[in-house]
């Protein structure tokens, strides 16, 4: 017995906010910096801002109802809901909750996971958990990046901005959610999952707010934007993670594989994992330069996207790939 992916949700804030408009906001021309450089340095075309009063709750609620639609469950058939993204509507309680109670659900439990940009495969690992020992049947996994909120625009050099361009302007909103169930064929569902820490590198990246360090400090809230680690990590995956994932499932990467969809930090990252691991650049499924690097909510919309156009049908075998800062990795292999 495995758990299923049976419906995949997607939603996307209106406000869509180019490279252009980003380098305004950044003060690109104030600091000297030529025109084109965020599009260069991001990959991204454009990415999707939330309204001022649209919340993280509100997003992977849309993202949830388009799941459940897709699968065919309502509210009164969700046994438990994860809510799982780096930012959340408050400290206490669990966005989980705000989430539930915003879709109806009853007769359910939820709760957040927080693991960075990896939230999202973690929630996904321990949704297969609980649906293979029982204690559920149908869980809804959801994502909802307001992320925006958080970006600091204000750049005192040309060389912090450069340096912290990659990551704050490349960031966007959105939500993605998968609804998992039982599956007694052994031919679909999560095959196998694999998660390391390395966690002496936890102060890489840190956004210190929010916590008892700095109780009252606003300037704290923003994402610093350095790269170096989660790059270096997210090579590390590919050379150390999969070909253990291979050994376990018995897949050929190059050969079995039908999709990989992967953490999207920059366009550039992708296309070097293509590179590095031999792996047909098209059978990666980018969603970086239309949406941005939407957190935690990626490996959602990026399978969503991937569903739309014709790349993961039933019977598709995929890996889901991850780096998140503290530093995570993580990978699940899927068929869908």
């Amino acid at each position: 017995m495995r758990s299923r992916i049976k419906g995949v949700g997607r939603y996307l804030p209106n406000r869509i906010v180019t490279s252009e408009e980003a380098e305004e906001l950044a003060g690109f021309k104030k600091l000297g910096v030529r025109k084109g450089l965020c599009k260069m340095l991001t990959g991204c075309e454009e990415r999707r801002y939330s309204d001022t009063n649209e919340y993280s709750s509100h997003i992977a609620a849309k993202a949830a109802i388009d799941a459940m639609k897709k699968a065919g469950v309502s509210s009164d058939e969700v046994d438990a809901l994860i809510f799982c993204s780096v930012s959340q509507d408050f400290a206490e309680p669990a966005t989980a909750n705000v989430v539930m109670d915003l879709l109806n659900i009853k007769n359910a439990f939820g709760f957040d996971v927080k693991n960075a940009c990896n939230a999202f495969l973690t929630g996904i690992d321990i949704a297969d958990s609980l649906i293979k020992t029982g204690k559920a049947d149908i869980v809804l996994v959801v994502s909802g990046e307001a992320l925006s909120k958080w970006i600091n625009f204000k750049f005192e050099s040309k060389e912090e901005l450069i340096r912290r361009a990659p990551v704050t302007l490349s960031i966007g909103d959105g939500g993605g959610a998968f609804i998992m169930e039982r599956e007694e064929d052994d031919n679909k569902g999560i095959v196998k999952s694999i998660f390391r820490t390395y966690a002496e590198y936890w102060n890489n990246n840190v956004v210190w707010g929010g916590g008892v360090r700095f109780p009252r400090d606003s300037d704290k809230m923003y994402i610093p934007g350095t790269t170096k680690v989660i790059i270096d990590e997210q090579r590390n995956l590919g050379k150390n993670l999969l070909p253990i994932l291979e050994r376990e499932v018995g897949w050929n990467f190059q050969k079995d594989v039908d999709c990989y969809i992967p953490t999207q930090v920059a366009k550039w990252i992708n296309k070097s994992m293509s590179n590095e691991l031999s792996f047909p650049i098209e059978k990666i499924i980018q969603v970086v330069d239309k949406f941005g690097n939407v957190g935690a909510s990626n490996i959602p919309i990026a399978t969503y996207e991937a569903i739309m156009d014709g790349r993961l049908k039933t019977g598709s075998k995929a890996l889901m790939s991850g780096v998140g800062v503290g530093i995570n990795i993580a990978t699940i292999a899927v068929i869908l």
